[in-house]
């Protein structure tokens, strides 16, 4: 058996341990990086550190710490409720708010995930306030991460990039960007007509404290 292929054998077994056990996704795959690298690739320990992307692990402890400290002083939530006051309060537009916000977050660096647990929650509170549709709101906030994910400063454009680089292929940064925006919106339009975002223009406008402002919801 070829080393490549115990690699993603190896690859495997790491995920599912760490997917049904309490273990530590990261702490794993590097042990597992080192019992490959050494026993099935003969490498010592400079080669298989050599390997390993620290430039890419500083990127993603910044990103994530700075998420958590925006998450933390609130800026999050003021971050949506601003967004929510730019469109007046239409309720027909704030999963669409949602989706752009989300993306916004993932296209300048938070890791998908991240960018959905911070969005979600507050997504869903409005879901239930105006009633929206809450498959609708959940999916607008995750093809959101997913439209800005690719972009040319994310942790996966990065990623992406750097490998197509690395290895000398054929690419482009914005093409990749572009495609997957591109992908992720049709998909949220679609899901918006489907999930009743049609009807919600017939609801008007909405304070954000919740307070009707205009069209149906000030009945």
């Amino acid at each position: 058996m070829s080393p490549e292929l115990i690699s993603i054998l190896v690859l495997v077994v790491v995920f599912v341990i760490a997917t049904t056990r309490s273990v530590n996704m990261g702490a794993l795959a590097f042990a597992a990086a080192f019992g490959v690298g050494e026993l099935v690739a003969g490498l010592d320990a400079d080669g298989i550190f050599a390997g390993f992307p620290g430039d890419l692990f500083v990127v993603l402890v910044g990103v994530t710490y700075l998420f958590a400290i925006a998450r933390a002083n609130g800026t999050t939530d003021w971050l949506v409720h601003a967004a929510i006051r730019l469109v007046r309060g239409r309720v027909a537009l704030i999963p669409w708010v949602m989706f752009a916000l989300t993306g916004a977050l993932t296209a300048i660096g938070a890791v998908s995930p991240a960018a959905v647990a911070i969005v979600a929650p507050l997504a869903l509170s409005f879901a239930g306030r105006y009633g929206i549709s809450p498959l609708l709101m959940g999916t607008m906030v995750v093809h959101g991460a997913q439209a800005g994910g690719f972009s040319p400063i994310s942790i996966y454009g990065t990623i992406v990039n750097g490998i197509v680089e690395r290895e000398k292929l054929p690419g482009s940064e914005i093409t990749l960007f572009l495609s997957s925006l591109a992908v992720n919106l049709v998909i949220a339009g679609i899901v918006f007509v489907l999930f009743g975002g049609l009807k919600l223009w017939a609801q008007g406008s909405v304070a954000v404290d919740g307070e009707a402002t205009g069209g149906a919801g000030s009945g």
